[in-house]
């Protein structure tokens, strides 16, 4: 009898949600398959510091689940790609990447906007993403931040526990969980707010010497989609690879271009970086260090050192 294809995941509703429509897409694949979902607790779950950066940054979320991988207790990990650091541990591979879902962010407030400069002066706006703080700051000095973390409920909660004007969250959350936000209102910040490297991309991982699992998860991986995210992990890497660093990245196919936006800036927003251009997607393979190389030449150095002189 075929043996069942573990799939490992974190235990939060996105999560779990997230890997079974990558089981659902698997399945359509190979319907003859038989698939088991494995729950593994990471530290990102067990810690809820608001203060990502204090506990581990990006790979938070991961580190148990590519363990669980490397020691053969599962054959699959699903991810938010966005979660995982630019380097893939060694011996591990991200076999496949399925086509992005959206990549922006949102901000889900009290009451119904139709632009940022709708938003109150001095309101109060929820978010512990050192990235999106930075960005909000730059549009508008005089919003209060207001940090929170938790799942996509927990979140929504806070707007009414702590009094908030709003919430930022995922776009690509919300839709895969199908959330109800009840008589609040959601505002798209796609021309507002970059998104982090990866955002809305599900990642799926296995063991580089496994081929007959990689041939497997390889049929639902999208090309437009794994250069996309290869070019904005490319960046965030030259940068650090972590998410110490406010930096926002996006690329996109259009036929047979990719365009680029990227920036990076201080975390109070005041020191501020961005660019973006196009490549054919043929002379692609390092335009993610291009446009980093432009960022740090343009100034940007001078932010990084400061941020890695202050933690």
């Amino acid at each position: 009898m075929e043996k069942t294809i573990k799939v490992g995941t974190r235990k939060s509703k996105l999560a779990v949600c997230q890997t079974k429509l990558a089981i659902k897409m698997l399945q359509e694949q190979y319907p003859d398959k038989q698939f088991e979902l494995c729950y593994i607790t990471t530290e990102g779950d067990k810690n809820y510091s608001t203060d990502i950066k204090m506990i581990g940054g990006k790979g938070l979320f991961v580190k148990e689940i590519e363990q669980s991988l490397l020691d053969g207790k599962i054959d699959i990990a699903v991810h938010s790609l966005k979660d995982l650091l630019p380097q893939t541990p060694e011996g591990l591979v991200l076999s496949g990447i399925p086509k992005r879902n959206s990549p922006f962010d949102c901000l889900i407030t009290t009451t119904e906007m139709h632009s940022t400069k709708d938003i109150p002066q001095g309101a109060k706006i929820g978010t512990s993403s050192i990235r999106r703080t930075a960005q909000l700051r730059h549009l508008r000095p005089d919003i209060e931040v207001v940090p929170i973390r938790g799942n996509l409920d927990t979140r929504l909660k806070k707007i009414d526990e702590l009094n908030l004007f709003g919430v930022i969250v995922a776009e690509s959350g919300l839709d895969r969980l199908q959330v109800d936000i009840g008589n609040h209102h959601k505002f798209s910040l796609q021309d507002t707010i970059l998104p982090a490297a990866g955002q809305g991309a599900l990642a799926l991982e296995s063991r580089a010497d496994d081929q007959y699992i990689n041939d497997i998860i390889h049929s639902i991986d999208d090309k437009d989609t794994r250069l996309s995210v290869k070019l904005e992990r490319q960046l965030l890497a030259a940068f650090g690879g972590s998410c110490n660093f406010p930096v926002g990245a996006y690329a996109h196919v259009d036929d047979s271009v990719v365009t680029m936006h990227a920036m990076i800036s201080s975390y109070d927003g005041s020191k501020w970086y961005e660019t973006s251009a196009d490549r054919s997607v043929y002379e692609a393979t390092d335009f993610g260090n291009e446009i980093a190389r432009e960022l740090l030449s343009n100034g940007a150095t001078e932010i990084i050192k400061e941020i890695e002189g202050s933690n």
